[in-house]
């Protein structure tokens, strides 16, 4: 019997959230030298709360969420924002693949037609084709992996 592969996703659970949260936290504390206080300062939260993001155990609000992001960006939310793209099922299969990028690159063709350039406006139009045709690709990746 032949059984079709499939790409392996990270799981996405409980534990893996504040894990990845939790080490971007410990890793930001020891890059930047940062203490328990300071982290709190940050998040609106006690040291003691601090303390629990970084160690993983404790579930963390969305404005606390929030005030991290805008203090650190990606080096606070990148492990998150890849878990929950490496761990999305894909659901884009064959030509459909091909199909939603040849749409997106469409798309931002006919939008270069009028002065050689793609504003801000032009990708907000075609966002939708865009982002299906990111999934596409990201689909093509996991597959490849």
């Amino acid at each position: 019997m032949t059984r079709q592969s499939t790409a392996k996703r990270p799981v996405f659970s409980a534990f893996t959230i504040l894990e990845a949260v939790g080490n971007d936290l410990a890793l930001l504390k020891s890059e930047d030298r940062l203490t328990y206080a300071d982290i709190g300062r940050v998040l609106g939260k006690s040291e003691d709360m601090a303390a629990k993001y970084c160690a993983g155990e404790a579930d963390m609000g969305l404005v606390s969420y929030a005030a991290g992001k805008r203090e650190w960006n990606g080096r606070f939310t990148g492990s998150l924002e890849r878990l929950c793209v490496e761990s999305r099922p894909s659901a884009i299969h064959g030509r459909t693949v091909q199909s939603k990028i040849l749409k997106a690159a469409l798309a931002l063709g006919v939008a270069l037609e009028d002065d050689n350039e793609i504003d801000g406006d032009e990708i907000k139009q075609n966002r939708p084709a865009i982002e299906e045709a990111i999934a596409a690709l990201q689909s093509l990746l996991e597959q490849a992996a």
